[in-house]
């Protein structure tokens, strides 16, 4: 934590006299003290021999330009200065405190010391000092303060090597620290020399020094000014170095600035590949068919060969007949089989871990956050507030710097409440045990020490009036008429944060950046106006665990701040919260809250199948005539396989996901319902009186049908299975569910439900009524063929219609026109799931989201992560990671630095923080290393205890590094040390959990792992935290690469909390087209081997469900439905269904008689009623009530996909396939028993 500055530069010391023509001293020695400053003598005369070596080591070594010139070409003239060397030895401590800050760059350090030199100790410093003299308490004349007459070019030179240097613990400029009121961004030359000589308000200048500038002289002023001749800052004096590239952008290698992310090539907008291909295929297809159009050439002539024979649909037959002749048996073995599985049940874990959820336990970001995890411990726990005030006007402040312009933020009676709304939360959890301070986060803090709630690190504004509500309130009116209040300190701190009167309660300072929001926007990644706050953000970091069971303190507080923040009501405040516990909260929240609609539409999806299932032509003979507990019963099939699915993997020990739970009976209900249907009206179709039994007609009915459900249920189980091989965890474990799930439905419906339909057609013939059993009408049941209206209105009006020639040449051009669009925007669709959107409506998370969009002015640290592999004792490896002199131009830090110079390609905010760096400055510091002489152990930097003393250092010959013993030896003190004035390096505050080393038996430490944190700018969006992450992996492999190209084996990664739920879409498109492109691969070829190697049909039912697809993919474009976990899901799920709504369809065209038209005729007819009203209206129905979900994600993926898959699933089964297949020229029907079943259905079948 890094104090004002206080360039003490200028342990100043003299005397005074009126000048005189003669140069001379205007000081010599020193008088007394005033408070820890030593005063100097007034003397008049010549300057005097300096007769102490280690005086004059100390000034050679300061000031060699100047000793240079003293000591003669051959040095050997007598040294003559107008300062001791007890004046040497204060002016040496002086300049050791700017060494804390500047002593990075060399350059800068030693062209300071040149004016410092030239006023301390030059032989000649009366031509250009003015002193003023006063009386000590022991009547002995000193310089009280001093006119410093000083060049505005030298001293501008000076300013400029030094106003580059970065400062490592904060990433931020070192002038932020040492430039008094103003920051990096406002100082000047000026303000920075004027803050070094004001002894009045920086307790580290040991007196008044008066800067005179040479450009404010008057016209013909005899005054002479001081001019020395610094060196930029890429420039060396003799025996030393010039500044790094970190601290001088002279020093940088000449790099290419980094590109980003290059789209590939566009037309309009959209990918050009894509375009073009999808327009060339389109033109082609639209002149093919126009050409047909006027063509009376027939279609080509297709055969649909069945290598296999007939054995499927004997198999099938002989199963089905045996299963409705012993009903009962069947009944019993499926109900142990479903009651053994679904008592698995119990053993099903279902997790709401994010984490869980998105990160595949093999994926990069996951290996990373565990071992971030194991090795530093995991990220903190943030709990924090948005607050943005009702009024919304800025307002003036008249200060001493001038008008000041304040945003709404800082209005007094906004900032009073909010205040106390900090001290109300400070205080929850007091009285049941569970406060702030025994969970919360607390780094400024020595080791074994309990921490307090003032202990706590809280970053709000508030901190800048040290949590103290009576010292916001101060006001007075000074001496010029200002009103002197809360505004004037804002005004200090919010524009230099580091000054020690800004510091919070913790000990530390507040970054503007993460308290307040809502600023302009700056270009160039330069900080924004913070004066201009619209809003407040309160931060409460906490404490976390790798034990969860840890954590259970923190669950409770976090619960309380929740509960407090919920119910806490302001008329002047406008508040967003969040804890760390909300998100998985809002999960939970989610799932349990979307329960009702999810029942409701399967209750309407129930409904809807119990009621069409039968033939009722009457409201006398409903009962009579309605198969409502057949339709029941098959959906209680249904749902059982669904249930027995959850149960298997949970014996097995898979964890799931709600997102599996809620999909997957929609997908099981889509395909079991359709084959409900199937089997249905394919038994009410046939002619009973050819049956001498009713299990002998159920079985030719299964016989007939059960290869078709075979096919499509095979396909997707194949689907789905293969889908189980994705890395994605929300994919992988919904494939896993699903496939068992299917697999489960197809057994149980040509086992139990064929039993069921025996016993339902059992009860139809003894004239008993549906949901009454008990209960016989005294009606005979008809013994009749009659078809549903679906299927009389599909026979009479819309086959006919649809395949008129007029209309399918329309069909074929619209549908070429649609899926060429839908292929030329299907790469556009963004990739991505806005936090926002995966929350419930109303959940207080949403509006913490978009509140943290509008006022997050900083973005998540980034921590770049070093494994074992360097020596860090060895200068040449600490040349491979650190920022500072001697540092090789591609080091690790270097490599950060310069990718931070651009922020809006990179993403990242600041330069970052370096340990070894600050380390190596600190253990330079003579005073901040101390040893306790009694236990040999560590002493605070800022003890004045008799019984710490200065560490014993050894240094590389150019005084520049420790020796590696020295290095080894005192890196746990470092670790240890708090910063302070004296030691701002010191590293326990920043670098404390950074470090991870080892102790031997000498107590010499070996560091293993360390990391390096960079802060990143603000991403809220899916798309700019997929951006950062790429560049960080860029910027990885660059870094990683240098060590290779060196022969260092280690490497480096970076961490961010975020980046795990954002790797998922570096790569998302390539594992979409890969989900899809084996998907469809397991769909022909299941349907190729049950097909009998029809591979015909394999490729019509490939081409369709491919189209389905690419249509899938232009709605999610025109319906702003973006690319994740989610929506993948449902794309393999619409590949699945996409099945269904082809392959009855084109098996029912093969199995017909006649030309195609007339085969086309008849599936679309007989098939296609049954799929409109098995899956088209089934889902329909219970889609539309999803509609009023109060969950985003509902609403568009699952409301919005659901809808578009079984829209356009039905649109290319029912429209555009029945069209395809009656272009199709003769066929030539090689199924030998074709005919024959025909024969048993009904006429009015055909």
């Amino acid at each position: 934590m890094e104090m004002k500055f206080q360039l003490v530069a200028l342990l100043l010391l003299g005397a005074v006299q009126p000048m005189v023509a003669e140069p001379h001293c205007i000081w010599y020695g020193e008088s007394h003290k005033l408070g820890e400053h030593w005063q100097n003598k007034e003397y008049h005369g010549p300057a005097l021999p300096l007769n102490n070596p280690e005086a004059e080591a100390i000034f050679a070594r300061r000031c060699p330009i100047l000793y240079a010139e003293y000591k003669g070409p051959n040095g050997d003239n007598e040294l003559e200065l107008c300062c001791d060397g007890n004046q040497i030895l204060s002016m040496d401590s002086g300049l050791n405190q700017a060494d804390g800050v500047y002593s990075r760059c060399p350059t800068c350090t030693l062209n300071m010391a040149q004016t410092v030199c030239m006023m301390t100790c030059a032989k000649n410093h009366s031509l250009f000092l003015t002193p003023y003299i006063a009386k000590s308490p022991d009547n002995v004349d000193f310089v009280e303060h001093i006119d410093y007459y000083i060049d505005d070019e030298t001293v501008q030179k000076v300013y400029n090597s030094c106003s580059g240097i970065q400062h490592p613990q904060t990433g931020r400029p070192a002038m932020d620290l040492g430039c008094g009121a103003y920051n990096a961004k406002t100082c000047n030359y000026r303000r920075w020399y004027h803050f070094m000589g004001d002894g009045d308000n920086n307790d580290y200048v040991p007196f008044v020094i008066n800067y005179t500038w040479s450009a404010d002289a008057a016209p013909g002023s005899t005054d002479e000014y001081l001019t020395v001749f610094p060196l930029d800052c890429g420039q060396s004096y003799e025996g030393n170095y010039a500044c790094a590239c970190i601290d001088c952008d002279e020093s940088c290698p000449i790099t290419d600035p980094p590109t980003g992310y290059e789209d590939p090539w566009q037309i309009a907008g959209l990918y050009g590949i894509t375009f073009i291909v999808a327009l060339v295929v389109a033109l082609l297809i639209a002149c093919l068919i126009c050409y047909s159009a006027v063509s009376d050439r027939p279609g080509p002539n297709i055969c649909m060969p069945t290598v296999y024979g007939d054995f499927l649909y004997q198999g099938c037959r002989i199963w089905g007949t045996f299963c409705a002749k012993h009903p009962v048996l069947v009944l019993a073995i499926c109900s142990w089989v479903i009651g053994g599985l679904a008592y698995g049940i119990r053993y099903m874990n279902v997790t709401t871990d994010p984490v869980e959820l998105w990160a595949s336990e093999e994926s990069s970001t996951r290996i990373e956050k565990n071992y971030f995890d194991q090795h530093f411990g995991p990220f903190y726990r943030t709990n924090q507030l948005f607050v943005k005030p009702v009024k919304k006007d800025t307002f003036t402040h008249e200060a001493p710097s001038g008008t000041l312009t304040f945003g709404p933020a800082y209005e007094q009676k906004f900032l009073q409440e909010v205040f106390e709304l900090q001290e109300q939360i400070m205080k929850l959890g007091v009285a049941e045990g569970t406060s702030l301070d025994k969970i919360c986060y607390a780094p400024i803090l020595y080791p074994g020490f309990t921490p307090t709630v003032d202990d706590c690190l809280i970053q709000s504004i508030y901190g800048y009036f040290q949590n103290d509500m009576e010292k916001f309130q101060t006001s007075y009116v000074d001496s010029n008429n200002f009103t002197i209040n809360y505004l004037n300190q804002l005004e200090d701190c919010l524009r230099v944060p580091m000054m020690e009167d800004c510091f919070s309660n913790y000990g530390g300072p507040i970054e503007p950046g993460i308290a307040v929001g809502g600023m302009p926007p700056t270009e160039n990644g330069e900080d924004p106006d913070y004066m201009l706050a619209t809003g407040l953000v309160l931060t409460f970091l906490g404490k976390n665990q790798l034990d969860e069971s840890k954590l259970e303190i923190s669950m409770k507080w976090e619960k309380l701040f929740v509960d407090f923040m919920r119910d806490y009501k302001s008329e002047y405040l406008d508040i967003a919260y969040s804890a760390e516990r909300s998100i998985q909260d809002a999960i939970v929240e989610l799932s349990e809250g979307e329960v009702s609609t999810v029942v409701i539409s399967y209750v309407v999806m129930f409904v809807y199948v119990a009621i069409s299932l039968g033939r009722i032509r009457s409201c006398l003979g409903f009962l009579r005539e309605s198969r409502i507990m057949l339709a029941v019963s098959g959906i209680v099939i249904v749902m059982a396989s669904v249930v027995c699915s959850l149960g298997f993997w949970g014996y097995v020990g898979v964890t799931t996901t709600m997102l599996a739970i809620e999909v997957i009976p929609f997908l099981v209900l889509a395909v079991g319902v359709d084959n409900i249907f199937i089997m249905v009206h394919t038994y009410e179709r046939l002619d009973h009186n050819q049956f001498a039994s009713t299990h002998e007609a159920i079985g030719e009915a299964i016989g007939q049908v059960g290869p078709s459900i075979l096919q499509t249920a095979s396909s997707e189980f194949a689907c789905f299975a293969i889908g189980a091989i994705s890395e994605m965890p929300a994919v992988k474990t919904f494939a896993m569910y699903a496939a068992i799930a299917i697999l489960l439905d197809f057994l149980l419906q040509i086992t139990a439900f064929v039993a069921l339909m025996a016993i339902d057609e059992g009860r139809r013939k003894s004239g008993r009524l549906d949901l009454l059993c008990c209960v016989r009408s005294k009606v005979k049941p008809e013994a009749t063929q009659d078809v549903g209206v679906l299927e009389k209105l599909f026979t009479n009006f819309y086959a006919p219609f649809l395949l008129s020639k007029p209309v399918k040449i329309i069909v074929l051009l619209v549908f070429t026109v649609v899926t060429a669009l839908s292929l030329m925007v299907m790469p556009s669709i963004e990739p991505g799931l806005d936090q926002e959107t995966s929350m419930p409506q109303d959940s207080h998370v949403v509006k913490y989201f978009r509140y943290m969009d509008e006022l997050l002015a900083m973005g998540a640290p980034v921590y770049w992560v070093l494994k074992p592999g360097l020596n860090y004792s060895n200068p040449t490896h600490q040349n491979f990671i650190c920022g500072g002199v001697e540092c090789n131009d591609d080091s690790l830090s270097v490599q950060l630095y310069i990718q931070s110079r651009y922020p809006q390609i990179t993403s990242l905010a600041r330069p970052a923080s370096s340990w070894i760096d600050d380390y190596i400055d600190w253990i330079n510091i003579p005073d901040c290393c101390k040893i306790n002489a009694t236990t040999g152990g560590f002493c605070p930097s800022n003890s004045k205890s008799e019984n710490c003393y200065p560490c014993e250092r050894e240094f590389t010959e150019d005084g520049l590094r420790p020796t590696p013993e020295t290095f080894d030896k005192y890196v746990p003190l470092f670790l240890s040390d708090l910063p302070d004035a004296e030691c701002a390096k010191a590293g326990r505050a920043a670098y404390a959990d950074a470090v991870i080393y080892t102790l031997n038996d000498e107590g010499m430490a070996t560091i293993l792992d360390t990391h390096f944190m960079q802060y990143s700018t603000t991403s809220t969006t899916s798309d700019k935290f997929v951006a950062a992450l790429r560049e960080a992996r860029r910027v990885q492999s660059e870094i990683n690469g240098m060590f290779a190209s060196n022969g260092i084996d280690t490497e480096v990664f970076p961490y961010c909390v975020f980046f795990i739920f954002y790797e998922q879409y570096l790569t998302i498109w390539d594992d979409a087209l890969v989900s899809l492109a084996v998907s469809l691969a397991a769909i022909f070829v299941v349907t190729l081997l049950l097909t009998g190697l029809d591979i015909t049909s394999s490729l019509i039912v490939l081409f369709m469900v491919l189209c389905i697809v690419i249509n899938m993919g232009g709605m999610m474009w025109a319906w702003d439905i973006s690319l994740n976990a989610i929506s993948l899901v449902n794309l393999v799920v619409c590949v699945g269904i996409g099945v269904e709504f082809v392959s009855h369809i084109v098996r029912s065209f093969k199995q017909a008689n006649g030309n195609a038209q007339q085969r086309s005729l008849h599936s679309l007819s007989v098939t296609g009623s049954s799929v409109l009203s098995g899956i088209t209206l089934t889902k329909f129905a219970g889609i539309v009530v999803l509609a009023f979900s109060k969950s985003q994600v509902f609403q568009i993926f699952y409301f919005r996909m659901y809808l578009g898959i079984v829209l356009i699933g039905a649109a290319h089964g029912l429209i555009l396939l029945p069209v395809l297949l009656s272009l199709l020229g003769p066929l030539k029907s090689l199924n030998r028993d074709a005919s024959s079943r025909e024969s048993q259905t009904s006429p009015n079948s055909q």
